[in-house]
């Protein structure tokens, strides 16, 4: 079985989560689930948001998303 995750309005989602005092892990997780997202993202916007709120955070934040690094492994991946 295959399925495809959606998550829409990334820039209002990321915003919020930043505006609740979210984590840069946390940010990570939903910048992730927007890569593979076929909805369109504002990605000038979500970067700017977050740059203004972590000057140091964007690289950080892009490579584990890209890495998927941001997510606890499944349990059967765990050592």
């Amino acid at each position: 079985m295959s399925f495809k995750i959606e998550i829409a309005c990334v820039e209002s989602v990321i915003e919020n989560e930043i505006k609740h005092g979210l984590s840069q892990k946390q940010i990570a997780q939903t910048y992730a689930l927007a890569l593979r997202s076929s909805w369109p993202t504002d990605w000038a916007k979500v970067n700017a948001m977050i740059v203004a709120k972590w000057p140091k955070g964007l690289e950080r934040i892009k490579k584990m998303a890209h890495s998927g690094s941001c997510f606890d492994p499944l349990p059967h991946q765990v050592n």
